[in-house]
């Protein structure tokens, strides 16, 4: 298996990750992502990387929870499985170019071993008497290069079996495997577990304790596969990695202060005095604050991974109103709901609208005209910094109302561009300057 298949997701439910089998390997990007569908790809340096990044956005989205797809061999699916961790023990073995040997110097009481009079002054509580001062007890160094070689065993072992999962994106060569295998390591998993708490607890070297963090990752999700013959790991909800992208790097406000300022509440009230219940709030997937001029303003931003040109298809606007189905095919719909939802988050946070019972301090409302409703929706824009407007949603209800948060506009961010971005002021503040821009073109 030299090459690898590569394609790109064409609705919201299709699975978006890795899957190898013992006779191909494929990548599935998502929607709106560029790159050429292949059934041979070489693994270039660059399509390496993105394959990576791909894993880690993945791996690295904490809202996807049980949504997240892992499977070795079986069936069975296993969650939280340290695909980060196999990346690092790949990553840093190649850098090493060996593996791990025990060559840190350790300092402690009572050991064999050349005195350290600093470290001995600094740990030891000294005996005063009359003839002076003496020490019962010293620090000495000793070196544990002639200790036993489990660390290195344990670590050809996890380094491995990292190879075996992930290692062709790196290289056609495999490790050597060492001496432990996986019956080892099922006999004696708690032994080896602690054993690396140890090390973790001793070592001085933060990098080494990184090390033995990541291989008691593996060791404890390696212990009874013979080969890795298959394996899967992905999302069929990538929806939701895409909410959790556009957040980190556009959002400006942390989930806590989101929680407490930007979630409108309801309850219930019992008509025979009982104490009230509180239903789920809503939540807006990211409120983006700019204050790069001294009028401040507030974006509300709602992702929807959703394939825009399923969007303007025919029998496409059956949306979450009164369809799960349109949710489970094409991720999730901008349809009444979410345009409601758009409008009752500007609302919230209005000025002009705010009743005395809300509490909410000053900065967290805003001048109607300040606050502006958006869909963000993937898409493959090679151009125009990546964005691209598509329109705007607005509902047939209140029709006299003036407030232009009533129009939630729709942007394409490229797909590719979101994901290899990190949070700045510079990317917040060329999507707001498009933003305003459109809005400020239309004819009201």
């Amino acid at each position: 298996m030299n090459g690898l298949r590569i394609t790109v997701a064409e609705k919201g439910s299709d699975f978006v990750g890795l899957k190898i089998t013992p006779d191909a390997r494929c990548v599935t990007f998502p929607m709106g992502y560029s790159i050429i569908s292949s059934d041979n790809a070489d693994i270039t340096p660059t399509l390496r990387s993105e394959i990576l990044l791909l894993i880690r956005k993945i791996s690295d989205c904490e809202k996807l929870q049980d949504e997240r797809v892992c499977r070795i061999n079986k069936n069975d699916l296993r969650h939280g499985f340290p695909i980060g961790s196999i990346l690092y023990l790949i990553e840093d073995f190649l850098n090493r170019g060996s593996y791990y040997t025990e060559k840190e110097k350790i300092i402690g009481e009572g050991l064999p071993g050349k005195i350290s009079w600093n470290s001995t002054i600094k740990r030891i509580k000294p005996i005063v008497s009359e003839r002076g001062i003496a020490f019962l007890d010293f620090i000495v160094h000793k070196s544990r290069i002639k200790q036993d070689r489990l660390i290195t065993e344990l670590h050809k072992y996890c380094v491995y079996k990292s190879f075996e999962l992930l290692g062709f994106l790196y290289t056609a060569a495999m490790p050597d495997q060492g001496l432990i295998n996986e019956a080892d390591v099922k006999k004696n998993r708690a032994y080896y577990v602690s054993f690396l708490d140890s090390k973790i607890s001793e070592t001085h070297l933060e990098q080494n304790a990184e090390l033995f963090v990541h291989m008691k990752n593996v060791i404890q999700n390696f212990d009874s596969e013979d080969t890795i013959s298959s394996a899967t790991y992905g999302t069929n909800s990538f929806h939701t990695v895409w909410e959790s992208m556009v957040n980190e790097v556009y959002g400006t406000v942390n989930r806590s202060e989101m929680e407490k300022y930007y979630y409108p509440k309801s309850k219930w009230v019992w008509s025979n005095g009982e104490k009230s219940k509180r239903n789920a709030p809503l939540r807006p997937d990211t409120i983006m604050i700019d204050d790069s001029t001294e009028v401040k303003r507030c974006f509300i931003l709602d992702s929807k991974y959703y394939s825009y040109a399923a969007m303007k298809n025919d029998g496409a606007d059956v949306s979450e109103d009164n369809s799960q189905v349109s949710v489970a095919d094409h991720g999730s719909i901008p349809g009444t709901d979410s345009i409601q939802k758009q409008i009752t988050y500007a609302e919230f946070i209005d000025k002009s609208r705010t009743r005395p019972t809300n509490k909410c301090p000053e900065k967290y409302k805003f001048d109607p005209d300040k606050i502006f409703n958006v869909f963000i929706l993937p898409g493959n824009v090679p151009d125009g910094n990546g964005i691209k407007y598509i329109g705007y949603a607005e509902a047939d209800w209140n029709t006299q109302a003036t407030e232009g948060y009533r129009k939630i506009h729709g942007f394409l961010l490229d797909t590719k561009t979101v994901m290899q971005k990190r949070a700045s002021k510079d990317a917040r503040q060329v999507l707001v300057e498009r933003i305003l821009r459109e809005i400020a073109s239309l004819s009201w």
